[in-house]
């Protein structure tokens, strides 16, 4: 009996180290809002955050470094001159404040998207034998104009800088004080990662995040 009594301590202490390998350090929807609020909203509290994670997967140092001030101002300038590329040199020339004014209001509405997670479900991984993927399923909320000013003119090599510029005043007071709320449900994946006795999630694509709600949010406002 004695025996019996010592051989099922040893099998319930193996048991007990064995379920102590598959402790997670943070839940999966934990995980995700740590992603969205560093790729969509751009807040270096959340990558610090994620990093710190992240820090004993990739040998102690920082999975992401991301530069979001030089970033922002990458993606601002790149707007402005695609946009207006598309009007006149001298309407170019005088709007090009306004412009960054509009664009800067259009961004600051899309960062400041608000999050739900509605459910994050552990699926096997069909590709990677043992391993598991959180399958997050969340929503995002996003302020819009429910009518932008109407461009002056179809033409837009003949609209003048004046036009152009009241337009996009216009368009900037309309997204500063926008009267719409529109919601998309989106999809994304997380996947385990074992480091000793931790399970980590991770994804090697989060601009995946940014890349779907972007497209539902340009789509949400504008010509119909």
């Amino acid at each position: 009996m004695k025996n019996f009594k010592f051989f099922l301590w040893i099998v319930l202490a193996l048991l007990g180290q064995n379920l102590s390998a598959q402790t997670e350090v943070k839940k999966p929807a934990d995980v995700f809002e740590m992603y969205f609020n560093t790729f969509v909203t751009n807040d270096n509290a959340a990558l610090g955050r994620l990093n710190d994670y992240l820090r004993p997967t990739v040998e102690g140092k920082n999975a992401y470094e991301i530069d979001f001030k030089a970033t922002s101002e990458e993606m601002l300038t790149g707007s402005v001159s695609h946009f207006l590329a598309s009007f006149s040199k001298d309407a170019a020339d005088n709007c090009k404040i306004e412009a960054e004014e509009y664009f800067k209001a259009l961004m600051d509405n899309f960062k400041n998207g608000t999050l739900s997670v509605k459910s994050a479900a552990l699926i096997q991984n069909e590709y990677v034998k043992e391993q598991k993927i959180a399958e997050i399923i969340y929503s995002v909320s996003f302020k819009v104009p429910s009518k932008l000013p109407d461009m002056p003119g179809t033409d837009t090599k003949k609209i003048k800088p004046a036009q152009l510029k009241k337009y996009l005043v216009e368009a900037t007071k309309k997204f500063k004080n926008a009267d719409k709320i529109v919601t998309t449900e989106q999809k994304f994946a997380l996947y385990q990662l074992k480091e000793t006795d931790k399970i980590y999630y991770w994804n090697g694509s989060p601009d995946e995040i940014v890349a779907g709600l972007t497209d539902f949010y340009f789509e949400s406002f504008g010509p119909k």
